[in-house]
């Protein structure tokens, strides 16, 4: 079972990327913000890379291993690297600070909120992730490919290791870890983003969407619960199973 630190590690760790996530998006969508028309392919990416960077640095002293998405920890426990026990309260932990984080996001925008009332696809899309266009197979299939990458990608990035007087000894990735983390949703985010905005993590997608959904936002139209479900929460799960039993069939030849 998780310790009450780790469980701080992942709610501070997700309360952190959530509120500067959604904060790249409100800064770059919402009116009368200095961010507004910012919208370069490149820069809501790298905004949502460092924010999982940031979300790492505050969340390494608890030594929770810096998940913030279900669908790593299911991925990381069926490859056998992570206890099924802990995997249900990571998931309550990474609700919690992805909730919290949506609404600290909301309360700082909380005037560009006012300011861009009654646009209720720019209202959603700063808390959550929407296809550009709507396909349920292409759009399903995104969201697994791509967090199929990012889990995958994730299992791969094992400590090394150095065999000193017959025993393995873990090198570890250091604060470069930090780096490689961010740049990995960075890259994806290049790569598939443009489909379905790359929601990769159901907590990610679904709590802010609650946020959306409780918050007094004038205009905000409904918080489109069907894509949130079926798309960009079942479509992670399944991305992260696939990238779990790729890693077994290939752990023998590196591990």
């Amino acid at each position: 079972m998780i310790t009450t630190t780790q469980f701080l590690g992942e709610l501070l760790g997700s309360f952190t990327l959530i509120a500067m996530g959604c904060g790249v998006s409100m800064n770059h969508t919402l009116n009368k913000s200095y961010g507004l028309g910012n919208t370069a392919t490149l820069s809501g990416p790298l905004g949502w890379g460092f924010s999982v960077a940031m979300a790492i640095i505050v969340a390494s002293p608890f030594n929770s291993g810096a998940h913030f998405n279900p669908a790593v920890s299911i991925g990381f426990a069926a490859a056998g690297l992570f206890p099924w026990a802990s995997v249900l309260p990571y998931m309550v932990a990474q609700a919690l600070g992805s909730f919290l984080g949506a609404i600290a996001a909301w309360f700082m925008y909380k005037k560009q909120f006012d300011a861009t009332e009654n646009e209720p696809s720019k209202l959603l899309g700063v808390f959550a992730t929407n296809a550009a266009v709507r396909n349920p197979v292409h759009n399903f299939a995104n969201e697994a490919f791509a967090t199929f990458f990012l889990v995958f990608i994730s299992l791969m990035m094992l400590p090394p290791k150095l065999v000193i007087n017959g025993s393995d000894v873990p090198i570890g990735l250091g604060a470069n870890g930090v780096l490689i983390n961010g740049f990995l949703i960075f890259s994806i985010g290049m790569a598939f983003g443009g489909v379905t905005g790359w929601s990769l993590n159901p907590t990610r997608d679904l709590l802010p969407r609650l946020a959306h959904q409780l918050l007094p936002i004038k205009g905000k139209g409904n918080s489109d619960w069907g894509y949130g479900i079926s798309i960009a929460s079942l479509g992670p799960i399944v991305g992260c199973l696939i990238a779990a039993v790729m890693f077994l069939l290939v752990k023998p030849y590196f591990f």
